[in-house]
């Protein structure tokens, strides 16, 4: 590393997201360390809106193009131009906390023995979201203390080394979803530990209506199709499986601390979830190609 490069690499991809990605890097140009102390790399996978030049509008960002459909390809192609010693991952829908990169700092110097440093997220609702939709994400969705107790983390707030990252072959290229998930149990596998950091914080928004909600589970089921086997278990044992899981995913919600009146909403977007992941499961059975949202 030269001595005028910045510490950390701070990665964000993005596809047709030209309104979150201006609100992403106001946050980002907002933040409480000099700014000589990181770099922006901006990676457009293949956006048909005006996302590019919303990104040119910061001086501070480096723009990057990669056509081929994958985040997790995106990321690829900022860590291989990565000049910092840590690369710090967020979303393009993601609103950090102005002192998100000061803690980042804080914690590379409290917490050195650390592999890979998994951020809060927490959501927000934006206006004109659906109370029930949004009531079931914050529920269900970006729950980094339950992930990192279980192995893994989502690149939505991710901080780790540049080399560790490069030296495991980095996100696999050909997913669509859950290579977060993928890659950081490799990590965890190549001996680097995960721990939760609750004080480095980014806002994500809330899906704020069922058709969002249904786009992201389509998506998930076609990344779980590579991952989790549901490829090689047959489509009935898939099906079988996600009945299972939304059925105990019901009957925690029925204990959840919400109204009567959400819970019923609640039960009913469980319930259509699992339709629409079990219709998935049978379209990608057919030999179609998963689904981006």
């Amino acid at each position: 590393m030269q001595n005028n490069d910045p510490v950390i690499s701070i990665i964000i991809p993005v596809w047709n997201g030209e309104r979150r990605i201006v609100q992403t890097l106001e946050a980002i140009k907002a933040q409480t360390v000099k700014r000589d102390h990181f770099e922006v790399i901006v990676i457009d996978n293949g956006s048909t809106d005006d996302t590019a030049n919303a990104v040119r509008s910061f001086d501070f960002v480096t723009l990057l193009s990669e056509p081929i459909p994958s985040s997790y390809r995106s990321r690829n192609r900022g860590l291989a131009v990565a000049r910092g010693k840590y690369v710090l991952f967020t979303d393009g829908d993601c609103v950090p906390a102005a002192n998100w990169i000061e803690q980042a700092f804080a914690v590379l110097e409290r917490r050195p023995d650390a592999g890979v440093y998994a951020g809060d997220i927490v959501l927000f609702r934006e206006e004109g979201a659906r109370p029930v939709a949004t009531c079931y994400e914050e529920l269900t969705a970006f729950n980094q203390l339950y992930n990192t107790k279980h192995g893994y983390c989502v690149t939505a707030n991710w901080l780790c080394r540049r080399d560790d990252l490069r030296a495991i072959g980095g996100f696999d290229a050909n997913l669509l979803s859950g290579g977060d998930a993928e890659c950081s149990r490799r990590m965890v596998k190549a001996g680097h530990k995960i721990i939760y950091v609750p004080e480095m914080i980014v806002g994500h928004p809330t899906r704020a209506t069922l058709t969002e909600l249904i786009r992201k589970r389509r998506r998930i089921v076609g990344g779980r199709w590579h991952i989790d086997g549901f490829r090689d278990i047959g489509t009935f044992k898939a099906l079988w499986r996600l009945a299972l899981e939304a059925t105990g995913q019901a009957r925690w919600m029925v204990k959840t601390d919400v109204s009567i009146w959400n819970k019923i909403g609640i039960l009913w977007i469980t319930g259509t979830l699992m339709l629409a992941a079990q219709g998935e499961v049978l379209r990608l059975s057919a030999g179609r190609s998963p689904y981006r949202s």
